[in-house]
């Protein structure tokens, strides 16, 4: 049996890694990991093996990992941030999922996009969406993954976040995390990127609007809002 290529998919919390496991997950020749993890250790007798992890370390770009595809993807720090607002309470965020470990993150996010490494993928969660998901195709094209249209429409799947977790009619809250992504990644695929969703402090914003690389990335930012 040939061995699967394995994909990472990684970026920063709340950036949308979830979502576009799913996806790439309803492909037939794609085995999908449910659960979240930054090593695969199963076999396929696909062609393809994917996981997730939601956090980017510096050991995804070294010859650890020189077997993988990567994926890395970003989202707009406005909508990261107010999302995990609510997710933690406006609690103070730890060190994982804090404005300055976003930062770090798009350091090498921009590092990568601008400097492209073999096998490495860049993608902004806002361009997963836009005309016709082209941004996307261009990505499963050049991976090499065969798929047709319909894996972008979720009403035909049933999308699974964490392998112990049954989906749930109603819409639970958005604190009960894994039962939340879960309902979450089962809406039509389509950006969650509303500005009435935004819910953000002064320091928060203050931080956002005026960082230097937010700007490389989002220079229409102070737009927004």
């Amino acid at each position: 049996m040939t061995e699967s290529q394995k994909i990472l998919i990684h970026g920063f919390p709340h950036c949308g890694t979830t979502i576009l496991k799913s996806i790439i997950g309803h492909i037939e020749e794609v085995e999908e990991v449910f659960d979240e993890t930054k090593i695969i250790h199963k076999k396929s007798n696909k062609k393809f093996i994917l996981c997730k992890y939601p956090i980017t370390y510096d050991i995804y770009f070294d010859s650890q990992y020189d077997d993988y595809v990567k994926i890395f993807i970003i989202r707009n720090p406005l909508f990261v941030f107010s999302s995990l607002n609510k997710r933690f309470k406006y609690k103070t965020l730890d060190k994982d999922h804090s404005f300055d470990q976003y930062i770090n993150t798009l350091k090498t996010f921009i590092k990568y996009k601008n400097n492209p490494k073999k096998n490495v993928y860049t993608i902004k969660y806002e361009d997963l969406f836009t005309n016709d998901y082209k941004e996307l195709k261009k990505l499963l094209n050049d991976i090499g993954i065969q798929y047709d249209d319909n894996i972008f429409d979720n009403s035909k799947y049933t999308n699974v976040s964490h392998s112990w977790i049954k989906l749930k009619d109603k819409k639970p809250q958005i604190t009960n995390h894994e039962f939340y992504r879960t309902w979450q990644i089962n809406q039509p695929f389509i950006s969650n990127n509303d500005i009435s969703k935004i819910d953000l402090n002064d320091v928060q914003k203050e931080d956002i609007m005026n960082n230097a690389y937010v700007l490389q990335i989002y220079p229409d930012i102070n737009s927004v809002i």
